[in-house]
């Protein structure tokens, strides 16, 4: 394609009525002008200006051409405003992804919040349990329980909260099998597991004590599942015991679905990171919501972890 500067200068010496009053408005020499417009004639094959010493005018060429070349230019000129109007205040979408579990559990009211401060501001967000690549979803933020990240694609990977893992039970599982008194007694009961957490049919668990203690326990799942909703819903019913992120099960430890048992003994910590693209560039939308996230995600864990 030809020079796009050529489509501006001609539309404005159309629009200034001559090269003079043009060179003022561009801060492009006259000459320059008159050669760049001349060129392009060429380029084209036709006449699009009729010129005298005191005026131009536009042929019949000339003003088929400068239709197309007045919308080229605004439409580029509005290109401009559209992603300036960005850059001035947050607005726009922002493309968000995060585990199902942790939308349900405790991101909803924080975004809800977010989108009452910043009405400009509209969020997409896929809540899924696999890992999305921020670059081929073309998305600005991904909340993830763990750092699994490609330092080469030159994301940012901020530790925004940590979340105990704890023991739980149903009443109803409990009444039938009985309180286990210590750590090593899980190994008589019923265990429902993550499937990362199991190798060859045998779950590893690593719990800490109350004195900072080391135990890990190999026992043999009666379900294991990469589900995290499903592990829940699995114990809740009273099939056995989990080890799952206090803020996940704290709703059903305060409705009395779940009991923690043995609360002085604790599973390794859950991590949770904000990943984000290099701030380079970044829009006021993005930014916003990731200082709102590193603001009140934290909070809002430890509220829902309250199971007091």
């Amino acid at each position: 394609m030809d020079d796009f500067n050529d489509l501006v200068y001609f539309t404005s010496v159309v629009e200034h009525h001559g090269f003079s009053a043009a060179a003022r408005a561009t801060g492009v020499e006259k000459t320059r002008l008159s050669r760049r417009i001349a060129a392009l004639e060429s380029r084209l094959g036709v006449r699009l200006l009729h010129r005298s010493t005191r005026r131009i005018a536009l042929t019949e060429a000339g003003e088929r051409f400068y239709a197309h070349c007045r919308a080229a230019v605004e439409g580029a000129r509005s290109a401009y405003e559209s992603v300036a109007d960005l850059r001035r205040e947050p607005a726009g979408t922002v493309r968000l992804t995060c585990p199902q579990v942790m939308a349900e559990s405790y991101l909803a009211p924080i975004l809800a919040n977010y989108l009452t401060e910043y009405p400009k501001v509209d969020l997409m967000v896929e809540a899924t349990d696999r890992v999305v690549d921020l670059f081929d979803g073309r998305f600005d933020l991904a909340l993830r329980p763990s750092a699994r990240i490609d330092e080469a694609l030159d994301l940012v990977a901020r530790p925004l909260a940590d979340a105990h893992r704890i023991l739980v039970a149903s009443p109803v599982y409990l009444k039938r099998r009985g309180q286990p008194t210590g750590p090593e007694k899980l190994s008589a009961h019923d265990v429902i597991c993550r499937s990362e957490e199991s190798t060859d049919g045998q779950t590893r668990w690593r719990l800490t004590g109350p004195k900072g203690q080391r135990m890990t326990l190999q026992l043999s799942p009666r379900v294991e599942t990469n589900d995290m909703r499903l592990l829940q819903e699995v114990v809740c019913r009273g099939l056995g015991i989990g080890l799952l992120p206090e803020p996940v099960v704290a709703t059903a430890i305060r409705a009395g679905t779940l009991m923690q048992i043995l609360p002085q003994w604790t599973g390794t910590t859950h991590h949770i990171y904000l990943l984000y693209h290099s701030p380079r560039g970044m829009l006021p939308s993005v930014r916003s919501l990731i200082d709102y996230l590193i603001e009140h995600l934290p909070a809002s864990l430890r509220a829902v972890s309250n199971t007091g």
